[in-house]
């Protein structure tokens, strides 16, 4: 519903309830009160190939999920222009002006960290569609929040495992200087102190940098066998085509983070026979029919690309859609459950509750069981490992 519509809407239940004031008063479903999710993602700005179609989903969407049990949702989108401070202050507007039931926030791990304060401040409940796992870690601090992402650890046991197999043992680091590249170090340290795998070396470079070759000349002398590119685009673009430039030898791996198509459109020859883990949506055709997600990866990714062309469908679009298909189970077990959305504070909590009893979803990302010590909700079976070639993605067995 837009915000014309809504304020005709708003207007008319008002003449309603002036016209039957002096009635005699009548019990009112809970499933009458309509229930307000607010979205802020980055719709502009560095992330903006993440954002939009993270907003284009919920675009799409929206009228398929507009009514869940009886009761009427409104899906109530706001861009965050990627700068953390702009989402915290969409997120507490949602909160204070929308009096939102519950939020799904946001697209990049540096935003979604900084909205954690008031999300579980206010005490409403939080879907994030970013990868760090610090968001949703340790789940005992992060009540109120929840993720649809894989988180970059079990990305890189995925990934690591493809080095081994690949005869990789050295293993150069260049990541963003921020959340999201501070994440995918602390889980790559984390996941090769357990495999015979070493790091030669790391350095960092901003989303905003258009040139990374004095990080990558210092990389390149311990002569690694791979280097390991944890950053989205446009930045790991630049990195990549820096590292061709300079003619290092070495495989290259890249994070989740550029499975969308600017990265393809970005990179050209540059990026051919890249390594990356990923969800399975980019690949769906080449699954089996046995497989869980299928039926759902194939719903979303057709209807996207009728709407949007063919090939726009990405697994950022497909974390909003996740979000969506969790909140629409878990509004329905809470209307089942007597929540009454007309008491804001309370059904945010049975909400919030339902959020954490989802188990056995299948989604674009995964099939996902969530627990009150796992926010993320999803294992290794929901990663698979891809290659460029061609200028396309290419499945690995």
């Amino acid at each position: 519903m837009n915000r014309s519509r809504r304020v005709n809407a708003l207007l008319g239940a008002v003449l309603i309830a002036v016209g039957t004031a002096c009635s005699a008063p009548t019990d009112t479903a809970a499933g009458d009160e309509t229930i307000r999710i607010g979205v802020v993602v980055s719709v502009t700005g560095s992330a903006s190939s993440l954002g939009e179609p993270e907003r284009n989903t919920v675009q799409l969407f929206e009228q398929e999920f507009s009514e869940v049990g009886g009761a009427e949702i409104e899906w109530i989108v706001e861009d965050d222009a990627s700068d953390p401070t702009q989402a915290v202050t969409a997120v507490k507007q949602m909160i204070d002006r929308e009096n939102v039931h519950a939020v799904v926030c946001c697209t990049v791990s540096p935003n979604s960290l900084a909205i954690i304060e008031t999300v579980h401040g206010d005490e409403v409940p939080n879907i994030s569609l970013a990868a760090a796992a610090q968001i949703v870690e340790p789940a005992s601090e992060r009540e109120w929040v929840f993720k649809t992402p894989q988180n970059d650890a079990l990305m890189i046991d995925v990934l690591t495992d493809h080095m081994l197999e690949q005869g990789i043992e050295n293993v150069a680091f260049l990541g963003f200087d921020d959340a999201y590249g501070e994440g995918g170090l602390a889980a790559f340290e984390q996941v090769i102190a357990e495999k015979p795998i070493e790091m030669t070396g790391r350095e960092t470079f901003s989303r905003e940098d258009t040139d990374v070759t004095a990080q990558l000349t210092q990389l390149s002398r311990d002569n690694p066998d791979a280097y390991l590119i944890w950053a989205i685009p446009p930045g790991a673009d630049v990195a990549q085509k820096n590292l061709v430039d300079l003619g290092l030898d070495g495989v290259v791996y890249q994070s989740h983070g550029v499975a969308n198509a600017t990265f393809l459109e970005l990179g050209g020859n540059a990026i051919e026979g890249t390594y990356l883990p990923a969800g399975k949506l980019l690949t769906v055709d080449d699954l089996p029919d046995s497989d869980a997600q299928k039926e759902v990866l194939l719903a979303y990714r057709d209807s996207y690309e009728e709407e949007h062309g063919e090939g726009s469908a990405n697994t950022f679009g497909g974390h909003a859609y996740d979000a969506m298909l969790v909140l629409e189970g878990a509004i329905e077990r809470a209307l089942d459950g007597d929540a009454d959305p007309s008491d804001v504070e309370a059904f945010r909590s049975a909400l919030r509750d339902e959020i954490e009893a989802t188990s056995d979803l299948a989604g674009t990302g995964g099939v996902f069981s969530y627990s009150a010590d796992d926010h993320a909700g999803l294992d290794t079976d929901a990663v698979v490992m891809l290659e460029v070639s061609g200028g396309d993605w290419s499945l690995l067995e």
